[in-house]
């Protein structure tokens, strides 16, 4: 029989990665409407500053070298990302639009942010990388299967063939360091 203790873990777990893979999958597709590139652009934009906020708080609150070594990599990585979507869609004349749908988006990733505050040492550092693996794996397959496919402009689809393998990294040293430090990732 599970304790109390373990119980509230488990549902918290739950809780937490259902948040994570619904803020990093949800994009709005309106029965079959094609996304606008103003509207990837400001979706795309969104998920960046997303995970510069919850990179930094790893960098801050990460009980391991590890972890706030990658939440540096990966803030200061995804602050790169941002500034060079924002200057594309200067180039392309596009003001970044942020569909009404995506308010659901910032609400769960305000409740992740309200959770990891809440966690300390490694139990912190276990739920940051649950989450940066969650989230990584979402966002491949958003930009591979929607916006990839989605974008009309080809230097749109060049800039994420090209930040792509960066995100293929971020994943891979979030799990390594999930292993190294004995975090279940199930």
């Amino acid at each position: 029989m599970l304790s109390f203790k373990t119980y509230q873990e488990t549902e918290m777990k739950r809780k937490f990665l259902g948040s994570v893979v619904a803020l990093a999958l949800a994009a709005p597709v309106y029965a079959g409407e094609m996304l606008s590139d103003a509207q990837i652009i400001g979706i795309y934009s969104q998920v960046n500053s997303f995970d510069i906020e919850t990179a930094l708080l790893g960098e801050l609150k990460g009980h391991s070298d590890d972890v706030r070594a990658i939440g540096s990599m990966v803030s200061g990585d995804h602050s790169g990302v941002r500034q060079a979507i924002h200057q594309l869609a200067s180039e392309m004349g596009v003001q970044p639009v942020l569909p009404p749908a995506r308010i659901e988006a910032a609400q769960d990733h305000d409740t992740v942010i309200m959770q990891l505050r809440g966690l300390e040492g490694a139990a912190f550092d276990a739920a940051y990388l649950r989450h940066e693996i969650a989230f990584h794996t979402a966002a491949i397959q958003a930009v591979e299967g929607l916006l990839i496919p989605e974008a009309e402009d080809p230097r749109l689809r060049a800039h994420f063939q090209a930040v792509l393998p960066a995100f293929y990294h971020h994943l891979e040293v979030n799990q390594k360091a999930a292993g190294t430090l004995g975090v279940s990732v199930d």
